[in-house]
């Protein structure tokens, strides 16, 4: 009896420091679910890296208006392949530029200085009225989205041709400041049209289709981005976000009623679009296991880094945090080691006929093996970055495409699943 009164008492004690512990998370606001990280120093983590900035502004797209961006590069850099941040401004959708917004400025200069390439966009704009008719609204939101898109694909285009900025285009990552925010996580989120209400669907035939008419065409790429950076950011459903999926860093003030910290109307309600924060998009994350990190600001409303100087250090070391532990210092900053896999998205999934693969590095060949291991199909001398493979002939049930890159000295292969329907 005495035995049992003091398990019991130990779980009990067990119990309290566990509870304990995770309300001393909550407190700080910080939540994430993890990957194997590489901690690192110096490069991608150091703003004494590079001492000196070289900016130059580019237009990126004329298909609408001419939309320009400023390219931020390391002085002296020498690097042959370096990691990509494309930021948005703030503003609503109705005002702002790239140059005005301070948080965004101050991000593209500060990771500049660290190693990597940054470039702040411009994008089109709505007048403020029609912000508040809910049609007019995801209109330009799909716009913009368009001009996002486009801004990746001149990166992308750049490195297969003339390699000005010298991208290693594995590692673009692109995000911004509250409708900036909006923008690319709708661009890291939204893999197929097929997952969006028809709302959506609609504002995108009429803006070109899914990758949008914004210019910097590649036939056959889906444009997509390693990660993602959300501040104050949202999705306009939370459905979404699914297994698989880019990892993103958030942040978001709790009280935030511009971009909602949970599910409601944008812009305090004005706008009758729904929008939905970091409140909702936490449990997404974790129930679909895609890596991120998150940091909350209790009882802070919309964008408080943009006049906290503190909160603004948070912000800028969480997202230092994110893309260098998870990403670039494994996959780019040690001489000799393997880089991270490329990204690889087949859809759809589960697949009828045709399981279409995309791929942000060239593939040389793909296998499919069935549940047993066994081999049912291999394509080889591909060197391509899109593939549609003919599923008609294979049973249903689970099967495991193997893709091979061409520089495969460079890249550990990607193994995935699917389904046959």
């Amino acid at each position: 009896m005495i035995v049992i009164k003091k398990l019991l008492f130990l779980l009990e004690l067990i119990d309290f420091i566990m509870r304990k512990v995770l309300y001393a998370l909550l407190c700080m606001g910080l939540f994430f679910v993890s990957k194997t990280n590489a901690q690192c120093t110096g490069r991608y983590v150091d703003t004494n890296t590079f001492a000196g900035i070289t900016k130059t502004t580019v237009t990126y797209s004329t298909a609408h208006n001419a939309l320009e961006m400023d390219i931020f590069q390391p002085t002296g850099d020498t690097l042959a392949k370096r990691p990509l941040i494309i930021l948005a401004h703030g503003g609503a959708f109705y005002s702002g530029n790239k140059s005005n917004d301070f948080t965004i400025t101050r991000l593209c200069s500060l990771f500049c200085r660290r190693g990597y390439v940054t470039a702040s966009i411009d994008y089109r704009l709505a007048q403020v009225w029609e912000m508040a008719d809910s049609a007019a609204a995801i209109n330009e939101v799909i716009k913009a989205l368009s001009d996002g898109k486009a801004a990746v694909r001149y990166f992308i285009l750049d490195a297969r041709g003339s390699n000005t900025y010298r991208i290693d285009t594995n590692f673009i990552f692109a995000g911004g400041n509250s409708a900036g925010a909006v923008l690319f996580m709708h661009l890291g989120y939204i893999t197929d049209s097929t997952e969006c209400p028809n709302y959506i669907q609609n504002a995108m035939t009429a803006n070109g289709g899914f990758e949008g008419d914004s210019g910097n065409p590649i036939p056959g790429y889906r444009t997509t981005v390693r990660g993602v950076i959300n501040l104050a950011g949202g999705l306009n459903m939370s459905s979404f976000v699914s297994m698989n999926d880019s990892g993103s860093v958030n942040a978001q003030g709790d009280l935030d009623s511009t971009v909602p910290y949970y599910c409601y109307h944008a812009l305090s309600g004005i706008c009758p679009v729904t929008l939905c924060g970091l409140g909702v998009l936490e449990g997404a994350y974790n129930a679909n296991s895609v890596y991120h990190m998150s940091i909350v600001f209790p009882q802070e409303g919309h964008v408080p880094w943009s006049s906290n100087t503190v909160i603004f250090n948070s912000v800028d070391s969480i997202v230092t945090k994110f893309l260098a532990e998870g990403y670039v210092c494994e996959g780019l900053s040690v001489p000799g080691t393997k880089r991270l896999a490329p990204e690889l998205t087949l859809f759809p999934n589960p697949v009828r006929d045709v399981v279409n693969i995309k791929s942000s590095s060239a593939i040389e060949s793909l296998a499919i093996y069935d549940a047993t291991g066994r081999l049912v199909g291999e394509y080889s001398g591909l060197n391509n970055y899109d593939y549609r493979i003919n599923t008609a002939g294979l049973s249903t049930g689970f099967y495991f495409v193997k893709a091979k890159f061409v520089n495969d000295d460079d890249h550990m292969p990607v193994v995935k699943r699917i389904v046959i329907e």
